[in-house]
């Protein structure tokens, strides 16, 4: 399993319509195959600094996911909204080791 982290530097009068644009991408993400998490989190000291947390069945499901409508849609809408370029790391899962565990109870 593929875990990214992915840093966005958000200009302040664009938050609540990255949110947005996010949430639709969230929603379209999560119904994909080969995605186990798709989240979204603010920072609470730097509120333009917002964090995805995605996690992946593999490698090959990071790469279909970049070839979606939706992610394209996505991209295309929020880039304009940031004040710098994402940042992004890969991991790989550990615990859990399954996608059975990251699964909500």
């Amino acid at each position: 399993m593929i875990v990214r982290i992915i840093h966005v530097q958000v200009k302040q009068e664009y938050r609540n319509e990255f949110e947005t644009a996010t949430q639709k991408n969230h929603e379209d993400s999560i119904r994909e195959p080969g995605i186990l998490r798709f989240d979204l989190v603010r920072d609470t000291d730097n509120p333009g600094h917002y964090v995805l947390y995605e996690v992946y069945t593999s490698e090959a499901a990071t790469t279909s996911h970049k070839e979606t409508a939706h992610y394209a849609e996505w991209k295309q809408a929020v880039e304009p909204m940031m004040s710098a370029p994402r940042e992004s790391a890969s991991f790989e899962a550990v615990i859990p080791s399954s996608p059975k565990g990251w699964e909500s109870p």
